[in-house]
């Protein structure tokens, strides 16, 4: 059933917000999660047949922004494994940037600095994983897709999304077991912990209270998939495109 152009943009802002943390969880950097959501707008704008249903619309948006995301993924595989920590070494290194976080701290903006750095630090170790098994986890526990929609959102079957859930999983906590602190007790990542130190005065746990696994890490994703990347963070994710360059 034909949506008209009203209807499509009232459906688009509905979940606009949505769709670029997803596209950002999934690509990492914040202007091109941007350039993804809004093509995928104007894909909408211009699409001959959309579902009636605002829902449908949404995973319609979803399902566009999973590819474009998967395909620029695809094209730029200069990631690193380690790249929370080489981030943190360029940083370090950078007098302008380390004044202007002295300058943040007792910011209101940065009170929940640790729990943001922790779903950055979760978005770059998707980005270790397969594109689609990366959208896959994410669509399924982080914006409460059905498997079955899943599938027909990535074009797959619903086993091999099971798949790809599983194993996405299954790499995440191998990941994490190897580099944070906060889920092995020893490792080369406390910046979670270390950063709401010197922004705020108080060294706490973003996972305190909770499981010390993927679903906490998932959860807090949950609880911020429509938040905006603060101005620290995006500070930071600019020193990112110095070390992919």
């Amino acid at each position: 059933m034909r949506v008209n152009a009203e209807g499509r943009v009232a459906a688009y802002e509905e979940c606009r917000r949505e769709l670029e943390g997803f596209a950002r969880r999934l690509v990492v950097r914040p202007e091109i999660a941007e350039e993804v959501t809004q093509e995928a707008a104007l894909r909408l704008l211009g699409a001959r047949e959309l579902p009636d249903e605002h829902a449908e619309v949404r995973a319609w948006l979803f399902a566009v922004v999973s590819h474009l995301a998967i395909d620029h993924l695809r094209r730029h595989s200069t990631w690193r494994e380690q790249m929370m920590v080489d981030i943190r070494k360029r940083a370090e290194g950078n007098e302008t940037f380390v004044y202007e976080a002295q300058s943040l701290r007792g910011s209101p903006e940065l009170q929940t600095v640790a729990r943001e750095h922790l779903a950055m630090c979760l978005s770059c170790t998707l980005r270790n994983l397969p594109p689609e098994h990366a959208a896959a986890l994410l669509l399924k526990e982080v914006y409460a897709f059905s498997v079955s929609e899943v599938a027909t959102m990535l074009d797959a079957s619903p086993v091999q999304v099971k798949n790809w859930l599983q194993q996405a999983r299954r790499r995440l906590e191998e990941l994490y077991a190897a580099s944070c602190a906060l889920v092995a007790q020893q490792g080369v990542c406390h910046q979670c912990v270390e950063l709401d130190g010197f922004f705020n005065g108080e060294a706490r746990d973003p996972l305190d209270g909770t499981r010390r696994d993927v679903r906490a890490r998932l959860s807090v994703l949950r609880e911020a998939r429509g938040a905006a990347v603060g101005p620290w963070h995006r500070r930071l994710l600019e020193l990112c495109d110095d070390l992919l360059s």
